[in-house]
């Protein structure tokens, strides 16, 4: 399994619709036969790229940032064509000359600050990421932007999905948002606030080349077993992520075809560290080596994943090339348990500790096929060596309410690791005191100031040494717990062509050349 690499499928053609099911209806955007229906995993709530970009850029190719990214990670121009570091808190980009907004008006150094703005307004969390302080236009194609620190991972940032470029018109008179008027090669069509069915057109007028597909119909269908039978069924044409168990049984089928490829994204457990037991890291080590990540991988992902080693995938030029998997090692887990004074004393298999068991809540959401089982099973682990799991499998909201309530020990999540391709995105996002990401409250004072150094240093070879010895350091402190690297399937009907997997996207990110052949 190989990051941005074609790795199963099958060329089955003639497929014949299954039985009945329950699935959504999916709207036809018109009566083409190039238009791509998708089943998306996730419930399409906002359409404003500053909020939902993943879907906005990523997904309805309505948006694009300044800046791309290649297979391996590195930065490529897109609407910007060249940037570079004028001074410690000052970049400029340079803008294509050849781009206009799907309105017919030309995009301009003006529109991109107006862009740049307003995302850096609505969103704290891109704001904080980007540092962004403001923006100046030097001319038509000519953009200067300002961070209040040095940043030198600001056009990594700038590849962020939020940072879609609008243009003003996809505000109303009243400047609220109204619909997205971007770039790419597809342009916004309708919206059924009811039915949640989003449908975008081609742009006749896009910058890179000719658009193929005539439009997308996108259908939210959060559940995995409904998506499942709707490509069995041919009510859709594209989906993500069925139940890895259903990967091979589908590849059979004729007509359809599964790919796998490992995404940025790793399964990860954030730990709670409200919980006195989980503030020694004697006891985060002993949790760390009761879990068998092979096992996992091989019957709980059905090979769809791989054991996790680092936190970043062994094709990431910027991870810690040093670090082997998290070993599997119940005696020694035990030993651990021991040491800090856990026995079984009553000899019904928990230890505990001034007669208290040892309990360890694990939550989890149901918004990706692997998530619950993979928690039973973590939980089956944790009992092998004394400590009795309490697994709780619930809705994303519910899974956030229990995060803000602090009400968990563990919980475990399929985090994206790369929206930012550089160690600064991910490292301080989850290791700092006041990381984006660090919802376990995890705080190393000795850490903190080694983020602050490395993310303001500029020689690229030193600052990878920094982020190296951080990915290091926390590997062995696990203020998180790295389980498995994601893999993803991408599953579709053989009629579709000319898709390429982007693995710097959050779940899958569309393409302008891809078509729909008879």
């Amino acid at each position: 399994l190989v990051a941005g690499t074609f790795i199963a499928g099958c060329t089955n053609t003639n497929a014949q619709p299954s039985a009945n099911s329950n699935t959504p209806a999916v709207k036809q955007a018109s009566t083409s036969p190039n238009i791509l229906r998708m089943a998306d995993l996730s419930a399409i709530t906002s359409i404003d790229p500053a909020s939902s970009g993943v879907f906005v850029t990523e997904k309805a190719m309505i948006t694009e940032p300044l800046v791309g990214a290649t297979q391996d990670f590195v930065l490529t121009p897109k609407l910007a064509t060249s940037w570079k570091q004028t001074s410690p808190t000052t970049w400029e980009f340079k803008l294509r000359d050849d781009v206009k907004f799907h309105n017919g008006k030309p995009m301009t150094a003006s529109e991109v600050k107006f862009s740049l703005d307003r995302t850096s307004k609505e969103n704290s969390n891109s704001r904080q990421m980007a540092d962004y302080k403001d923006s100046r236009v030097i001319d038509d194609h000519t953009i200067e932007v300002t961070t209040n620190k040095i940043n030198p991972i600001l056009p990594a940032v700038l590849h962020y999905s939020n940072f879609g470029i609008i243009h003003p018109d996809s505000l109303d008179a009243q400047g609220n948002f109204s619909i997205p008027v971007g770039t790419g090669p597809m342009m916004y069509d309708s919206f059924d606030q009811q039915t949640r069915v989003f449908t975008v057109k081609k742009n006749p007028d896009y910058w890179a080349g000719t658009v193929k597909l005539d439009g997308v119909v996108f259908t939210s269908v959060p559940d995995h077993n409904a998506r499942t039978l709707a490509i069995e069924k041919g009510d859709i044409d594209f989906t993500v992520d069925l139940p890895y168990n259903e990967a091979e049984r589908i590849d059979a089928i004729p007509g359809i075809n599964v790919e796998k490829y490992l995404t940025p994204r790793v399964y990860i457990l954030y730990v709670n560290f409200d919980r006195v037991p989980l503030q020694d890291v004697r006891m985060r080590k002993a949790l760390s080596l009761a879990i068998n990540r092979k096992d996992i991988v091989d019957h709980v992902l059905y090979g769809v994943g791989q054991p996790a080693k680092g936190f970043f995938l062994p094709t990431m030029s910027f991870g810690n090339k040093n670090l082997d998997e998290l070993p599997y090692d119940p005696v020694k887990a035990k030993a651990l348990l021991a040491e800090m004074g856990y026995k079984d004393t009553n000899g019904d298999g928990i230890v505990e500790k001034d007669g208290q068991p040892l309990t360890i809540n694990l939550i989890t959401a149901t918004n990706r096929p692997a998530l619950a089982p993979m928690l039973e099973t973590v939980g089956s682990d944790l009992k092998a060596i004394g400590i009795q799991p309490k697994v709780e499998v619930m809705a994303s909201a519910a899974q956030t309410d229990r995060v803000k309530a602090r009400t968990y020990d563990l919980q475990l999540v399929a985090s994206n690791i790369a929206m930012v391709p550089d160690p600064g995105y991910i490292i301080p996002n989850w290791f700092k005191s006041n990381g984006i990401s660090n919802s376990g409250k995890w705080k190393n004072a000795t850490m903190d100031a080694e983020i602050d150094d490395a993310y303001q240093t500029v020689d690229e070879k030193e600052r990878l040494a920094k982020w190296n010895k951080i990915e290091a350091d926390a590997y062995d402190l696990l203020p998180v717990i790295p389980v498995a690297d994601y893999g993803v399937l991408i599953v579709k009907k053989d009629t579709v062509q000319g898709y390429k997997f982007d693995p710097t996207a959050h779940d899958y990110a569309l393409g302008y050349e891809i078509t729909i052949t008879k």
